[in-house]
This record gives C-alpha cells, sequence and structure tokens, in this order.
C-alpha cells in the first residue's frame, strides 16, 4: 500500500468515526425525547384513567337518579289510575 492509500484510508476511518459520534449523540438526544413523550403519555393515561373512573361514578350516580325518578313516576301515574278510579265510583 502506498503512503497515500493508507493516507486516504486514515482519513475514511477518521471521517467514518466522526460519523459514528454524530449518530451515536442523534441516537442519545432521541432516545431522551422518547424517554419524555413516554413519560407524558403515562402521566395522560394515569389522568384519562381518573377521568374514566370519575365519569363512570358519575354515571353510577345518574343511573340511580334515573332508576329513583322512574319508580316515582310509576308510583305517580299508579296513584293516579286509583283516583280516577274513585272518580268513578263516587
Amino acid at each position: 500500500m502506498s503512503r497515500e492509500q493508507i493516507e486516504s484510508m486514515i482519513k475514511t476511518v477518521e471521517t467514518l468515526l466522526a460519523e459514528a459520534e454524530q449518530l451515536k449523540n442523534r441516537c442519545r438526544r432521541q432516545n431522551q425525547d422518547v424517554t419524555l413523550i413516554l413519560e407524558q403519555l403515562q402521566q395522560e393515561n394515569r389522568e384519562l384513567a381518573q377521568n374514566y373512573e370519575q365519569a363512570e361514578q358519575e354515571m353510577e350516580a345518574i343511573r340511580k337518579a334515573l332508576a329513583e325518578l322512574m319508580d316515582a313516576k310509576i308510583a305517580f301515574e299508579a296513584r293516579e289510575r286509583q283516583v280516577r278510579k274513585l272518580s268513578k265510583q263516587l
């Protein structure tokens, strides 16, 4: 190998090493970005789970209130029929 070929190969290796270092740094930054995004998504997931749980509790309260209202409506309608029936008897 000639001196020029050796110097050319050294420059190529140096270039490759510099590129590898740049890639390593870029990967490190991207890893940090991904870690940050993952933490944010985990926080959002926790918040969504809490919101879902709260919504479930509110829906259960609404279902109970609706059932109570339906019971009251049915009782009222039954009394109404009773009043009509008694009114006809008078």
